[in-house]
C-alpha cells in the first residue's frame, strides 16, 4: 500500500459569481496570491509526489512567475495543465497527468479554499487506503429547498444534508474508471465524489471544518482576510 499520494489542483474556474475582472485564484489575501496558500501545503507535504495545477492556459504564464517569485524556481514536484469548460473537463485533465494511474491515490482540491492544513491532508490520506473513496463535508446548518422558477418544489431533510469539501482523495483507477463511465454516458456531475457514486462505489465521509470555505463571492474573500488578519 503506498504512503504517497498526487493531488490534482483546481485553479481554471471562470469565477463569475466572484465579479472580479480576473482569476480570484490571482488576488492577493494576505500579501500572497489565494491559490499558495493551498499550494504550499502540497509542495511542502512530502507524502505527495507531484502536483498537478489546473490553470487556465491565458493565465499559465502569469502563474509560473508568481510561483518562481515565490519559491525561487518551478518545484520539481509542480506540472501545469490547462484547465476545461466544466470543472469535470479539468479534473479529466489532471487525471491524464498522473504519474501512477493504476496503483496510486489522488486528491482533488480547489486552490480557492486556503484554509486546507496538513492535518486534513493525513486525515484523508488515512482513510483513502481503507476506504478507496473519501471526501470531506460538513451537516448543513440552514435547511436546504429544491427551488425551481422561484418557487420550492421540495424541502429536504436537514438532519441527512452535508455540504461537500475538498480536497477528496480516491484511488487514482477508481477516479478515472469513473470519469471514463461519465464520458460514456455523457454525464457532467457536480464533483468527484458524485462520479464514483455513479460506479455503485461506497464514497466515506469524513467530517470536515468549517473554516475550509471556498472563497466564491467578494463577501467570502473578506472574511477570509479578516481571518488572516487575526491570524497573524
Amino acid at each position: 500500500m503506498k504512503d504517497t499520494y498526487e493531488v490534482i489542483l483546481l485553479g481554471a474556474g471562470a469565477g463569475i459569481r466572484f465579479g472580479a475582472k480576473e482569476n480570484k485564484i490571482l488576488l492577493e489575501l494576505n500579501q500572497r496570491p489565494l491559490y499558495d496558500y493551498a499550494l504550499s501545503v502540497f509542495l511542502n507535504d512530502q507524502q505527495c509526489e507531484q502536483v498537478v495545477f489546473v490553470v487556465q492556459e491565458m493565465e499559465r504564464l502569469q502563474i509560473q512567475h508568481q510561483v518562481r517569485n515565490l519559491y525561487g524556481s518551478l518545484p520539481e514536484k509542480l506540472t501545469f495543465v490547462a484547465g476545461g469548460s466544466e470543472r469535470q473537463y479539468s479534473v479529466k485533465n489532471g487525471l491524464a497527468a498522473l504519474n501512477d494511474p493504476e496503483n496510486g491515490q489522488v486528491m482533488v482540491h480547489d486552490a480557492a479554499r486556503p484554509f486546507i492544513d496538513q492535518e486534513m491532508v493525513n486525515t484523508l490520506l488515512d482513510a483513502v487506503k481503507v476506504e478507496e473513496a473519501v471526501i470531506f463535508a460538513i451537516p448543513a446548518r440552514d435547511t436546504i429547498k429544491v427551488v425551481r422558477n422561484q418557487e420550492v418544489h421540495q424541502t429536504l431533510h436537514r438532519p441527512v444534508i452535508w455540504q461537500v469539501q475538498t480536497p477528496q482523495a480516491f484511488k487514482s483507477r477508481l477516479l478515472i474508471q469513473a470519469y471514463e463511465r461519465a464520458d460514456q454516458e455523457e454525464f457532467v456531475g457536480n464533483e468527484e465524489g458524485e462520479l464514483v457514486e455513479r460506479l455503485n462505489h461506497p464514497v466515506k465521509v469524513v467530517t470536515g471544518k468549517e473554516l475550509n470555505f471556498k472563497i466564491t463571492t467578494a463577501t467570502d474573500f473578506m472574511i477570509a482576510e479578516a481571518l488572516m488578519g487575526k491570524a497573524k
